[in-house]
């Protein structure tokens, strides 16, 4: 049986981790928003690499050396986003637990909350002895 203090503080409780949850959902969405930007940015370079032709190599030195320039930025470009990416998914897998406890706290004190007024409803709902 619950009082209607615990009541309450149930209630306030479950207020407080919703928003915990919500708080914490929020930064996880943030990072899987961020390293799923790197692994598009990532991808774009790959395929932005075409095959130098040979018979492109003879006719021009030129382009052989600006498609080489190209090359070296881009490999330079990919390190760069990798490192990124390593940071924003090492934060991505600290912050998928904190929000699975999160959110599994909030569903708990919400059920306990949800229980607790439940209870005080059937007892207030009761007739007292001798009444009935």
């Amino acid at each position: 049986m619950s009082t209607p203090r615990q009541a309450a503080t149930l209630a306030r409780l479950a207020e407080l981790a919703r928003m915990k949850r919500e708080a914490e959902l929020a930064r996880l969405s943030k990072v899987a928003q961020t390293r799923g930007r790197l692994q598009s940015a990532l991808a774009t370079l790959r395929e932005a690499e075409a095959p130098l032709d040979p018979a492109e190599a003879v006719i021009d030195p030129a382009m052989v050396a600006a498609r080489l320039t190209h090359r070296r930025w881009s490999e330079a470009q990919q390190r760069r986003l990798n490192q990124q990416l390593a940071l924003v998914t090492a934060d991505w897998l600290r912050a998928k637990p904190a929000a699975a406890r999160a959110f599994g706290r909030a569903a708990v004190l919400e059920q306990l909350r949800d229980e607790a007024q439940e209870d005080l409803r059937k007892r207030t709902n009761r007739a007292p002895p001798g009444m009935a």
